[in-house]
C-alpha cells in the first residue's frame, strides 16, 4: 500500500505543472496615424463650447481620446482638462490637445457679444436742417428734437447675432424695419438701415424717413456699450426738409442676456 500513495502524491505535483503553460498573446493595438481637434471655429464672449480630440487609428477607426489641453491665449479663451472652452475677450487663440506623443491645434476666433436687449440714452452732439425743418417754429437744431445738447433717454436697441457671428441684425426703438450690421476684426459693431416715421393714427400715412449710418460702437465690459452714429432726416409731410444730426451714447446697458450666455 505504501507505494501506491507515494505515486498517488507525485502525480498530484504533476498535475499544476502540466496546466500551467504560457500565457496567449494578446493582439497589438492598432497605432494612432493622427488625431484632429472637432468643434466650432468660432464663439461668442461670454459663452462656453466643447471640444473633442478624435484619434484616427492605422486600422481605418477613429475614437475620442482624453487629451491634455491648452490655449495659447487665456485672456481670449481658456480651456478646462475636459475640453471645455469659454470665450473671455475679442480676438483669436490657438487650442492645442495632446495625446499619446501626437498633439493636434485649432485656430479659433472669439467674437463680441453684443446680442441681447439694451437700453440707454444718447446726447445730440452736432445738427444741420433744411426747408420747413430750419424756418419752423425756431428750426429743428435751433429749438427742436436736433438741438445741440438734447439728451434722449429709453433707447430700446435689440440685436441678434447670425449664425457666422460677425453679422447682426436689430431694430431701433418701435421702428419696424431692421438694422443690419456686422462686428469687425477690432470687435466694434457697425449698423446701418432706412428707418420709416408713420403717422401715429394711420399707420399707412409715411412721414419721413430716417437714415442710420455711421453707427460705430463697442463693448465696455461684457453689457456696456459706447459710440456713436448719425441720422439723416427726410419729412416728407407737413414741415417738408431735412436734418443730418450726430448722436453719441451716454450710456448703453444690456438688459436681458443671449441665450447660452454665463453671465
Amino acid at each position: 500500500m505504501r507505494p501506491i500513495q507515494v505515486l498517488g502524491v507525485i502525480g498530484l505535483l504533476i498535475l499544476p505543472a502540466a496546466c500551467g503553460g504560457e500565457s496567449p498573446t494578446r493582439p497589438t493595438e492598432p497605432s494612432i496615424t493622427r488625431v484632429e481637434i472637432t468643434g466650432a471655429a468660432a464663439l461668442l464672449t461670454g459663452t462656453a463650447t466643447n471640444y473633442s480630440l478624435v484619434a484616427t487609428l492605422a486600422d481605418g477607426t477613429t475614437r475620442t481620446v482624453s487629451a491634455a489641453w491648452s490655449s495659447s491665449d487665456p485672456a481670449v479663451a481658456t480651456i478646462d482638462v475636459n475640453g471645455r472652452l469659454e470665450g473671455r475677450a475679442h480676438g483669436s487663440t490657438t487650442i492645442t490637445a495632446s495625446y499619446a506623443g501626437g498633439s493636434g491645434s485649432k485656430l479659433l476666433q472669439v467674437v463680441n457679444n453684443y446680442a441681447g436687449t439694451w437700453i440707454g440714452s444718447y446726447v445730440i452732439r452736432a445738427c444741420s436742417d433744411t426747408g420747413d425743418l430750419s424756418d419752423h417754429d425756431g428750426g429743428w437744431c435751433a429749438a427742436g428734437p436736433g438741438r445741440v445738447g438734447t439728451v434722449v433717454n429709453g433707447v430700446v436697441l435689440t440685436l441678434r447675432q447670425g449664425d457666422e457671428l460677425t453679422t447682426i441684425t436689430g431694430r431701433l426703438g418701435s421702428y419696424r424695419e431692421p438694422l443690419t450690421g456686422a462686428v469687425s476684426g477690432s470687435g466694434e459693431l457697425t449698423l446701418s438701415g432706412t428707418l420709416v416715421d408713420r403717422d401715429f393714427d394711420d399707420e399707412g400715412i409715411v412721414l419721413g424717413t430716417v437714415q442710420l449710418s455711421g453707427w460705430q460702437t463697442t463693448l465696455r465690459g461684457p453689457d456696456d456699450m459706447t459710440g456713436r452714429w448719425s441720422e439723416d432726416l427726410n419729412s416728407l409731410r407737413g414741415r417738408v426738409g431735412t436734418a443730418h444730426t450726430a448722436q453719441e451714447l451716454l450710456t448703453m446697458h444690456r438688459t436681458a442676456n443671449p441665450p447660452g450666455s454665463k453671465r
